[in-house]
């Protein structure tokens, strides 16, 4: 099987380049050959590392980028792009190819799915809560939804850590793109900085992983904050792979948005979730379903929504009684394993590829 997967990115690393470089693996582990249609960077170091074929372009033009996927001389059997300018030459490949077309949503944009809805045969969403919205908004072929979640790497996130007994520090890592799309998680992060800084009984360290164009800005406002207190914040920046797993182990608490909640809990630590759209708090055995139903974050009115003390809450659950965070890692590990591993999910994935080319 020929495979073609079209993204164009702003951020050089996150989320959705995650699940296009984990689904590409796999596919290639399948036996497919698998091309990857991105702009010049890390995504396209990673994906070459692994044997995957790239093609680059800036998305610029559409005929450019369609004549640079001809150029490779491959007749791919299928497509499967992400929104956004990807969206132009995926369009124009399938039509003049007469390919079968998939789009993943990730989010709640609709990205003018309404004009393009008839030519795709199939829609992926991250979670139930993305498909009900564009659903709710585009009255037309409810047949073509398929969710599949974001899904954590098994084999590689396969000795969670658990917390245990009280200890006399504690490293909360902070999980998210530093861009401006993502200011309500880095605003739900400053309110945590701001509530640390109120408790002197307990040293706390804080790991940013990630990085983004607000870096600068939002580490002075951590440090800031932070000054003339024990506690302290380190930056960790973009992490792939061994390196990640192992920030993840170093702390005992996360606050992150989708995947990263996912991981999180993978490696066995309390997640407190929160995604650009809404805060979803400490997973519980009270919200979890709420969380995976909205991709730990995806859908939601931000502050509109937002109860306030929340974040100061959670994390007073966890800090004033540490066995808290033993307990809700646990609960969170069985989540992940029962619900996000990778591999099942992209093996859904490939079978709906074989599927639709077999009704073709």
């Amino acid at each position: 099987m020929n495979l073609l997967y079209i993204v164009n990115f702003h951020a050089p690393m996150g989320g959705l380049h995650e699940n296009v470089y984990a689904s590409a693996v796999y596919m290639k582990k399948q036996g497919c050959t698998v091309h990857v249609v991105l702009k010049p960077g890390r995504l396209e170091q990673r994906m070459k590392a692994e044997g995957i074929h790239t093609i680059t372009t800036d998305f610029s033009d559409a005929d450019q980028a369609l004549e640079s996927i001809e150029n490779v001389d491959v007749a791919f059997d299928l497509v499967h792009f992400h929104p956004g300018p990807s969206k132009y030459p995926a369009l124009k490949y399938a039509e003049k190819y007469n390919a079968p077309l998939i789009e993943t949503y990730h989010g709640t944009w609709l990205d003018g799915l309404e004009d393009h809805i008839d030519q795709l045969d199939a829609i992926v969403t991250v979670s139930e809560g993305i498909k009900n919205h564009l659903q709710n908004r585009i009255d037309a072929h409810y047949e073509k939804y398929y969710v599949m979640p974001n899904g954590y790497d098994s084999s590689l996130f396969d000795k969670p850590k658990y917390h245990d007994g009280e200890a006399e520090e504690i490293t909360v890592g902070f999980v998210t793109r530093l861009d401006k799309d993502k200011q309500f998680i880095m605003d739900i992060l400053l309110l945590a900085v701001n509530h640390i800084k109120t408790r002197p009984d307990i040293k706390i360290n804080i790991h940013m992983i990630g990085d983004g164009t607000h870096r600068d800005e939002f580490m002075e406002l951590c440090q800031n904050m932070l000054e003339d207190t024990d506690h302290t914040i380190q930056f960790r920046g973009w992490l792939v792979d061994e390196e990640l797993k192992n920030a993840y182990l170093d702390c005992d608490i996360i606050i992150a948005p989708g995947r990263s909640a996912i991981e999180g809990m993978a490696c066995g630590k309390p997640v407190i979730a929160v995604g650009s759209k809404i805060y979803i708090g400490l997973i519980t055995q009270q919200n979890w379903q709420s969380a995976v139903y909205s991709n730990f974050g995806g859908a939601g009115k931000r502050f509109v929504d937002y109860e306030l003390g929340s974040i100061e809450y959670d994390l007073n659950h966890l800090l004033d009684d540490q066995a808290n965070i033993n307990r809700l890692g646990r609960f969170g590990h069985e989540i992940a394993k029962q619900f996000f591993d990778g591999d099942r999910i992209n093996q859904e994935l490939y079978n709906l590829y074989r599927i639709l080319l077999l009704s073709e």
